[in-house]
């Protein structure tokens, strides 16, 4: 099973809007949005580069290293501890113990999200799924360009987003540690964009499919599992 889903913000620009905005020269307008959109989404892990992070991976799927009934994969998410009332950034108060405590949570946390990436986010292409006689090349368009820094075209208002590693989805890390499975995310910077996403999704949900009482069946045996 897996999930489709677009999210419109209320009140945000239209695409022709952000479009003005970005070709207006407005650099407090272009670095918070570039701020903002670096924050909802990111292409490149969290805690080093690929080899660093598969090493680390490798070792612990070991049965040797960690019980395999502590895999992530198979647990509840760890929450949060409570923020800490005295102080608003933790990194700067260690010796708070609850500014600690959070500091600690945060580590697991950025360790956790890049095994999911690592394990589910990367692209593996191979003959019969992405590659074929019709598609000689990768039909999900991987490997992706890697892009150093978020860049704005002046005359255009174009956006390239940073984006770390060939291999892997752009994904949110907040979702990601909830959903512990591969998610894909993006933004719908532009008209043609939008065009894009909203023809794929209706032509993929009126796809001739299961009878209704069919697909209730289904569900209702997911959640009673």
């Amino acid at each position: 099973l897996h999930l489709h889903t677009m999210l419109w913000i209320k009140g945000s620009l239209t695409p022709q809007q952000m479009r003005e905005r970005l070709t207006s020269k407005d650099g407090d307008f272009q670095k918070s949005l570039i701020e903002y959109l670096e924050g909802c989404y990111n292409g490149q892990f969290m805690t080093g580069v690929n080899a660093e992070v598969e090493s680390r991976v490798q070792h612990v799927l070991n049965p040797e290293v960690r019980n395999p009934k502590k895999d992530p994969c198979v647990n509840v998410p760890e929450a949060p501890p409570q923020e800490c009332k005295l102080h608003q950034n933790p990194m700067q108060h260690a010796r708070c113990k609850q500014c600690n405590s959070i500091v600690q949570w945060k580590s697991r946390f950025n360790t956790t999200v890049d095994e999911f990436l690592y394990r589910f986010n990367r692209h593996d292409c191979s003959k019969g799924w992405c590659k074929n006689p019709r598609y000689p090349g990768c039909k999900a368009r991987f490997p992706r360009e890697v892009v150093r820094e978020t860049t704005i075209d002046p005359t255009t208002g174009h956006m390239k987003l940073r984006h770390g590693e060939s291999n892997l989805n752009t994904y949110n890390e907040v979702l990601t540690y909830l959903m512990m499975s591969n998610t894909d995310v993006t933004s719908l910077l532009s008209g043609t964009a939008m065009k894009a996403v909203i023809a794929y999704t209706t032509d993929y949900i009126t796809k001739p499919g299961l009878r209704t009482h069919t697909m209730m069946e289904i569900i209702k045996s997911v959640f009673t599992r």
